[in-house]
């Protein structure tokens, strides 16, 4: 079955251009008011007209008002700028609350005369052992070292040979405070004392910025991170059961574990943390568990 498109159309044509004599009358008197001539196809434009203006009318509405907080997906809040404002600043609170955590273990670590040792820095690392390569000995070699061996044990029987190092800070152990050498961490004037009494538990230096902070003896770093109100703070385990604190730091120099020479650069003197109105150091000094004065053992101005 074939269609005459050109009949279908002729027909739909003349369809169209009927047309219609629309009156309005009096109910009452029957009195012609008004009349108007239409056609299917001016109603046809009419309707589709009238349904264009409403549906942009509704979209406009719902657009600038409230009303598209009903619409499924589009009032999701996950969308919103100040939703996503609110879960970064949480995000950013979370962050804080994780390092005070640790900031907090660290220094009862400390308060307690248990700090934390490279051993236990590194408990979980494991460490690959390659052995050398076979070295051909050599005649002179031995011979050196047949000597050396006896001058050692000469000096051992003499009293003369030194103690063995000590294995986390290579410092040789002491017995008193009196006998170690310390570094001068930051020389400057001295601004808040030593108060334990009143929780100030080291003292203040004063210095200029962007001036380098040196560890006062070696050691292994137990602390370097950063909490709200000390800001960066790195701590470092010596020997004899000793501990030095530099807070408020602009920037760390060392990482956790890192090992640290006498009056090696560790930290920049900053103003970091809300326990701070200037730029200084904040300097501690922890033996046995117990906070001593630094004053009585460095020498600053």
């Amino acid at each position: 079955m074939k269609f005459d498109f050109k009949k279908i159309k002729k027909q739909l044509q003349e369809h169209l251009s009927k047309t219609f004599l629309f009156q309005l009358r009096n109910e009452e008197t029957f009195e012609e008011i008004a009349s108007y001539k239409l056609t299917l196809l001016n109603i046809y434009i009419l309707l589709c007209t009238v349904l264009f203006v409403s549906g942009l009318l509704t979209l406009l509405l719902i657009i600038s008002t409230p009303l598209k907080n009903l619409v499924p997906g589009y009032g999701d809040i996950s969308y919103s700028g100040d939703y996503q404002a609110l879960s970064k600043r949480i995000q950013n609170i979370e962050q804080q609350l994780i390092e005070k955590e640790t900031y907090i273990s660290s220094l009862k670590r400390i308060l307690t005369g248990n700090p934390e040792t490279i051993k236990d820095v590194t408990k979980d690392v494991q460490f690959k052992l390659e052995s050398p390569d076979p070295v051909k000995k050599i005649r002179e070699d031995s011979i050196l070292r047949v000597e050396f061996e006896s001058s050692r044990q000469l000096e051992s029987r003499n009293g003369r040979y030194n103690k063995p190092k000590d294995r986390v800070s290579g410092m040789i152990p002491r017995k008193s405070l009196e006998e170690i050498e310390f570094t001068c961490p930051l020389r400057g004037p001295i601004g808040a004392t030593f108060k334990p009494e009143k929780g100030h538990f080291g003292i203040d230096i004063i210095a200029a910025e962007n001036t380098p902070i040196k560890a006062s003896l070696p050691g292994s770093v137990i602390q370097s991170d950063w909490s709200l109100e000390n800001g960066h703070t790195i701590a470092i385990q010596h020997a004899d059961n000793l501990i030095s604190v530099y807070k408020h730091n602009s920037s760390l120099l060392k990482k956790l574990g890192a090992q640290i020479k006498s009056g090696e650069a560790i930290a920049i003197i900053g103003n970091t943390g809300t326990l701070t109105q200037g730029p200084h150091l904040h300097f501690e000094l922890w033996y046995q568990g117990k906070p001593i004065n630094p004053k009585d053992f460095i020498r600053f101005n």
